[in-house]
């Protein structure tokens, strides 16, 4: 993620709320859209990047935002794609909404930068993008009510249980998962919805020829059959995850996930200025994706020394790289003007 600069020249980062220097408040310019730091005014806020007069999100009030706003008494662009928000009253609900909406915050920047859905074309428009974020709860009888993460027709839903970390290395460990994050879970669900809002609209023919068709495999049956048989010992082969084996739908949301998580590699090596890589949608992506692994490999090294996990796999074979490419490519797909209906 790209970073900013404090008025006092200090670096800041994404989730940076005062600044370690000289304890200015920092945020997001509404008007300027730059990370930076914010001066005082009354009870107003003035952007030391761009001058104008700005207003914190409301969402400031909880703790779940740093954005600042054009209007006063208003949500920020970016919490304005959540629809639903837990119980209020209960502060340990909040503090996990609030891990949930940076990041989401971070994937929607990410989104924008690259120019995917719903930053592209009218997108947003024909098919809205939309967040819930709920906790499992008890009826009325007694009976328990699970919240599943998931996404259908724009709508992503996330099990707050998924902002505590017990509960995500637990699960983790349990499903074979090497990275269950909450990053990674709003990548891998907006791959879905990039799926069904864009790349089976503009390139059907050679999303069927690389991840299958969708249609002609019934997705209970597909799951079942994952859950009880596990995925073919040569997955890694063509597949970036086991998951992404059990259906065509899992294999382009897994391949979405690993395409921004290279991307979002990328763009922090190049803003921290060690590298020069062309992030645009021209780039060629086998070459981008090799420039990262080498990126990753280095990094790796350090995570070992801490006990962690690699960033990424060394390698990827030649058909996920096919796959990797063709998500790349749909930054610069356009709509046949026939389609532009739902």
């Amino acid at each position: 993620m790209k970073t900013g600069n404090c008025v006092c020249g200090n670096q800041i980062f994404f989730n940076n709320h005062r600044c370690l220097s000289c304890d200015a408040t920092l945020g997001r310019c509404g008007r300027c859209h730059t990370l930076t730091s914010f001066s005082a005014n009354g009870d107003e806020s003035i952007c030391d990047c761009c001058g104008a007069i700005v207003h914190a999100c409301v969402n400031q009030k909880h703790a779940v935002c740093n954005s600042f706003n054009a209007d006063s008494i208003s949500l920020c662009r970016w919490c304005e794609f959540t629809d639903v928000i837990p119980m209020l009253g209960n502060p340990e609900c909040v503090r996990r909404w609030a891990a949930m909406e940076t990041a989401k915050r971070r994937l929607l920047l990410q989104l924008e930068q690259l120019e995917l859905p719903p930053f592209i074309a009218n997108i947003q428009n024909t098919h809205p993008l939309r967040f819930e974020f709920l906790e499992d709860t008890v009826e009325q009888d007694g009976s328990p009510r699970k919240v599943k993460t998931g996404h259908e027709n724009g709508r992503v839903t996330i099990n707050l249980a998924e902002a505590d970390t017990v509960h995500r290395e637990r699960v983790r460990v349990q499903l074979g998962e090497p990275q269950r994050t909450l990053i990674g879970h709003m990548r891998h669900e907006v791959g879905h919805y990039i799926d069904w809002a864009w790349a089976n609209r503009v390139d059907p023919g050679d999303y069927q020829r690389l991840f299958g068709d969708p249609d002609a495999i019934d997705y209970v049956q597909a799951m079942e059959r994952h859950y009880a048989q596990g995925a073919p010992k040569n997955w890694a082969g063509s597949h970036v995850s086991a998951y992404a084996t059990m259906h065509p739908w899992e294999d382009f949301a897994e391949t979405v996930n690993v395409y921004l998580d290279i991307m979002a590699i990328a763009t922090t090596a190049t803003d921290l200025g060690n590298y020069e890589l062309d992030l645009s949608p021209s780039a060629d992506a086998v070459d981008l994706v090799a420039s990262v692994l080498e990126i990753a490999v280095r990094v790796s090294e350090y995570n070992f020394d801490l006990g962690l996990t690699p960033l990424l796999p060394e390698r990827m074979p030649p058909p996920v790289l096919e796959k990797l490419a063709y998500v790349h490519g749909l930054r610069s797909k356009t709509l046949v003007p026939a389609m532009e209906t739902p």
